[in-house]
């Protein structure tokens, strides 16, 4: 009999761990009201706004398993006031880590931030309200500028995990039913075993959104690490995604390549990838007493460690010298200019164009009625060679004319005798000089007949 209830026990049990439900996340109702279509408004700036939220897509977002409250915490009664929804990314969350049981926190990435160059961007008083007011008045991201709650299986990855992981909906989802396990826990095996949510391609992205904007990046200010004082940025930070595109790393990346370098990659390579700092720290990765080390990452340049490789991790990745000065937006200012090898290259070739000029306007005045100009250089040797004409040289042996010879005039009748003498005499039958002599007419015919005779003899 007690065999029997326990077998009862089990059955009851497996069945109920087999058709376990859904997680679900809103224990505070909130998806009640905000799960209808159709709930926009205007707010107070006139934009027009929606607060529906698709109960499917968030529980398969990065936040799908945490409750409403944790980020809003001040909502308590309808209508909502706006300052009770303010967020702090800061703050803990009810999720707990699995593996200590401890409650999960954005604040270590808080804390390393705070140290980075984007220090001054919002984490905290995040509403929806506010979120045209941040861009249009501050310089410094915040959190969600860069971050979004955005599927944990990305819509480009979900391809590559329906074919690695054909198997979820069957073995996996014969236990974990429903689409949060398919969206979350899915999202995160995928997220482990098939490589990082975002790719190279994807983290520069998000860096050249701001720093690829010129005109944004202009109004910057930056501050002088020995005075404090700030003064306007520079063309080598304007212009250091154009640069870093030029780049071996940046060409990589644009390939799609494993082999390219992110932002990240140099500017954060360690710990939560946010404590990006200026060069001119000494704590900086792309400080020049670090770039060995930064450098010389796994799957990186190894050997950048070894002594006499400076003018390797030395090389400038956003030198101006990279970019053509016809990508300037200002190409005339004078930074600009001077930081463009196009600028510099441009000096000898201007000189070769003032020799020209002056060339042309000596040639004008002194050789333009001349009839036939030689080159100096190579001209005597092409009359001769390819024309076939004489040369200069020869041109003027041969303009220069020979003394006459003075000869004694001989008296009238020595030239009547001597014309006496060269008469031929008109008996005699002229011969012409260059004209063979014919023969007889009955000569011939006699020797034609010979020649037949003794032909037939033969």
């Amino acid at each position: 009999m007690l065999r029997f209830l326990f077998l009862i026990v089990l059955l009851v049990l497996g069945h109920e761990q087999v058709s376990a439900n859904p997680r679900y996340s809103d224990p505070d109702g909130c998806l009640s009201c905000h799960a209808y279509e159709g709930l926009s408004f205007i707010d107070e700036q006139g934009v027009l706004r929606s607060a529906t939220i698709d109960s499917s897509h968030y529980a398969s977002s990065l936040h799908g398993s945490v409750p409403c409250k944790d980020c809003h915490r001040e909502v308590i009664n309808y209508p909502h006031k706006v300052e009770n929804t303010e967020v702090d990314c800061s703050e803990s969350c009810h999720v707990e880590e699995p593996s200590e049981g401890v409650k999960y926190t954005h604040d270590p990435i808080h804390k390393e931030m705070d140290k980075s160059v984007h220090s001054g961007g919002w984490y905290k008083g995040l509403t929806g309200g506010n979120r045209l007011e941040e861009i249009e008045t501050e310089q410094d991201p915040s959190c969600r500028r860069c971050h979004s709650n955005t599927l944990y299986i990305p819509e480009a990855q979900l391809e590559k995990f329906k074919e690695d992981f054909d198997h979820a909906e069957t073995e996996c989802g014969n236990c974990h039913q429903g689409k949060a396990w398919m969206g979350q826990f899915g999202g995160h095996i995928l997220r482990r075993l098939i490589g990082r949510r975002w790719n190279n391609q994807e983290n520069n992205q998000m860096c050249i959104d701001c720093h690829g904007d010129h005109e944004k990046m202009r109004d910057v200010k930056q501050e002088d690490p020995e005075t404090l004082e700030e003064h306007p940025p520079s063309d080598r930070f304007v212009y250091s995604t154009d640069t870093y595109a030029k780049t071996l790393h940046g060409r990589l990346i644009a390939d799609d390549s494993a082999y390219g370098a992110s932002c990240i990659d140099c500017h954060a390579p360690l710990a939560w990838k946010h404590d990006i700092r200026s060069y001119t720290d000494s704590e900086s990765a792309s400080h020049p007493d670090n770039l060995p080390e930064t450098c010389g990452q796994s799957d990186c340049h190894g050997y950048t460690k070894k002594p006499g490789n400076e003018g390797f991790t030395l090389t400038d990745m956003h030198n101006l010298t990279l970019v053509n000065l016809a990508d300037f937006k200002q190409p005339l200012e004078e930074e600009s200019l001077r930081g463009s090898a196009w600028f510099w290259s441009i000096w000898p070739l201007l000189l070769f164009g003032v020799i020209f000029i002056v060339g042309s306007f000596i040639w004008w005045l002194l050789y333009r009625n001349t009839k036939k100009i030689i080159p100096i250089v190579g001209g005597d040797r092409f009359e001769r060679v390819m024309v076939g004409r004489k040369g200069k040289a020869g041109r003027k042996k041969a303009v220069v004319k020979k003394p006459a010879v003075k000869r004694d005039a001989k008296p009238k009748s020595e030239v009547k005798e001597t014309k006496a003498a060269v008469k031929p005499d008109s008996s005699e039958p002229i011969v012409e000089k260059d004209k063979p002599v014919m023969p007889d007419k009955a000569e011939t015919d006699i020797s034609k007949v010979d020649n037949d005779t003794n032909n037939k003899g033969a």
